[in-house]
C-alpha cells in the first residue's frame, strides 16, 4: 500500500469533496433549478390557457342551452305552421301586399331530421319605418322565425323610399312520420 502523508490525504479528502459537492450541483441541483425556470414560465402560459378553457366553456354551455331552448320552441310550434301564409298575412297587416314584387319560399335540408323553410320578399318602394316595424313583428312573433338576411338599397327615382330584400327563416324539426311523408 502506499503510504501519504496526513496533508496529502486532507487533500484528497477535500478534493473528494469537491468533487461531490460538483456532482451534486451538476447533476442534482443545476437540473432541479432549470426546471424550476421553466416551470415559472409555463405555469403562467397554462394558468392563462385554463382560463381561456374554463371561458369557452362557459360559452359553451350558453350556446348549447339556446341550442336546446331552440330546439324545445321548434318542437312546441304547431304542426300546421306554413311560413309563406303567415308572411302573407303580416305583409297585408303592415299594408305591403302593393310593394311586394317577388315572394319565394325554398326549402333547405341540411340535416336528416332538420329542415328549414326560406322566404325571399323583395319589397320595392317603401319607406325605413314600414320595413322596421314589418321586420319588429316578424321578429317578435311566437312563432320560430328570423329575419337571416337583410338587403336595403336607395330608390333610384326617390331616395325617400327604399327597395329591400328580406331572407326570412323558419326552421323545423322532422319528426320520424314528416320523413316518411315526404319520401
Amino acid at each position: 500500500m502506499i503510504q501519504i502523508s496526513s496533508r496529502e490525504r486532507q487533500l484528497s479528502i477535500v478534493l473528494g469533496i469537491i468533487a461531490a459537492v460538483w456532482a451534486l450541483y451538476v447533476f442534482a441541483i443545476k437540473p432541479a433549478q432549470s426546471r424550476i425556470r421553466t416551470l415559472e414560465r409555463i405555469i403562467p402560459e397554462k394558468q392563462t390557457q385554463l382560463q381561456d378553457l374554463h371561458a369557452l366553456g362557459d360559452e359553451y354551455t350558453a350556446i348549447r342551452n339556446e341550442y336546446q331552448g331552440l330546439r324545445a320552441r321548434m318542437a312546441s310550434q304547431e304542426r300546421g305552421f306554413q311560413l309563406l301564409p303567415f308572411l302573407e298575412a303580416m305583409i297585408e297587416r303592415h299594408k305591403l301586399a302593393g310593394h311586394v314584387i317577388t315572394m319565394q319560399q325554398n326549402v333547405l335540408q341540411p340535416q336528416p331530421d332538420y329542415s328549414e323553410v326560406v322566404v325571399t320578399i323583395e319589397l320595392q318602394d317603401v319607406s325605413l319605418r314600414q320595413l322596421v316595424d314589418f321586420l319588429t313583428t316578424v321578429e317578435s312573433s311566437e312563432a320560430v322565425i328570423q329575419v337571416g338576411s337583410l338587403h336595403i338599397r336607395t330608390d333610384r327615382i326617390n331616395e325617400a323610399v327604399l327597395d329591400s330584400t328580406v331572407g326570412i327563416y323558419s326552421p323545423r324539426l322532422e319528426t320520424a312520420t314528416d320523413q316518411l311523408a315526404r319520401n
